[in-house]
């Protein structure tokens, strides 16, 4: 027996002794995929990833553990969403939300194919706005169909534990903010409600 057939069966031995099962390639690709087509849901681990900033650098969800993340899909040509920037409503969102709890975290995402490839867009965007939080790209859209992301503005509130604790629309078109509100709820040690509601604004221009 050569060397490399011993070491083989000295793994494949040792693997049985212990109880150690050795996953084949093919299921390697297999659990992989699995985890590309994680979808966020409420009340469970909120789908982990890493993306670019604007600047390049890589930014994790992991990163903010143990607080409080807001995530908002984002498009800068997207009338509804510019609305809610260039009126103000995000900057009060996030003003409101900071003062319940001062170490909350705002991500903008831009799952916009046609953007995605200017990522200083969507930094001026913010800044001209003066909304001061990080935008990070997700030009091959593979963050927004881990969450979902339907319309621009689409928001998500994990809890310091990591959980999705809301999933939606960013208000109810009115005075109430559904972010804000979550980030009471959770301040509060209870459950938002409603934990989901109907997104609305533009469809998130996916990569085709």
């Amino acid at each position: 027996m050569n060397t490399l057939k011993l070491i083989a069966t000295c793994g494949i031995a040792a693997a049985l002794a212990t109880g150690v099962a050795y996953a084949s390639p093919a299921q390697d690709k297999k659990a992989e995929k699995a985890d590309s087509h994680a979808h966020a849901k409420i009340g469970a681990a909120a789908p982990a990833f890493t993306l670019k900033d604007t600047s390049g650098k890589d930014v994790s969800l992991a990163d903010f553990k143990g607080k409080v993340v807001v995530l908002e899909w984002m498009n800068p040509g997207c009338p509804i969403c510019r609305e809610k920037v260039e009126s103000g409503a995000v900057s009060k969102m996030m003003s409101d939300a900071k003062a319940i709890n001062p170490d909350v975290v705002f991500l903008f995402i831009n799952s916009t194919a046609a953007t995605a490839g200017n990522p200083k867009e969507s930094a001026d965007y913010l800044a001209k706005n003066k909304v001061e939080a990080t935008a990070l790209i997700d030009g091959d859209g593979k963050v927004g169909h881990m969450y979902a992301a339907k319309t621009t503005p689409h928001c998500y509130v994990i809890g310091a534990d990591g959980n999705l604790a809301y999933d939606g629309a960013i208000d109810d078109k009115g005075s109430t903010n559904y972010v804000v509100a979550a980030v009471k709820a959770l301040k509060d040690g209870k459950a938002m409600s409603p934990a989901t509601t109907k997104p609305y604004g533009c469809s998130v221009k996916y990569k085709k």
